[in-house]
């Protein structure tokens, strides 16, 4: 077998006049791109909007707002949240609570669901 060594070279910096390192590094999205997720989201929301008051969908408008609802919250968490360039254990708690949603909004409507409905 082959002995494989690998060089790691670690650098350091020091931080600039005025600002101090408090060991917290990650990664900051430039103003021009959170300028656009953030006017993609204001015209899916116009989207949805013109879609409700016009109904020219029928039946389907109800899923196409769903959707356009959910790439809304991925934008969101992707960006505004910093879930692209975060910790593997923040995202995993991101997409736990997702899930943990799912099963809320599932017990809710089989309760909901399998009431007797009351008329008069």
């Amino acid at each position: 077998m082959a002995n494989h060594t690998h060089a790691t070279t670690t650098a350091t910096t020091t931080p600039p006049a005025g600002h101090t390192d408090h060991g917290v590094t990650g990664h900051v999205d430039s103003p021009a791109t959170l300028i656009l997720v953030f006017l993609g989201v204001l015209g899916l929301f116009a989207l949805t909007v013109w879609m409700s008051s016009t109904g020219r969908l029928g039946g389907y408008t109800l899923f196409a707002q769903l959707a356009i609802g959910t790439v809304q919250a991925t934008l969101v968490g992707l960006y505004f949240m910093h879930l692209r360039h975060g910790d593997k254990v923040v995202v995993l708690t991101a997409l736990a609570s997702v899930f943990w949603m799912g099963i809320l909004f599932v017990l809710f409507m089989s309760d909901y669901m399998t009431r007797n409905r009351v008329m008069g």
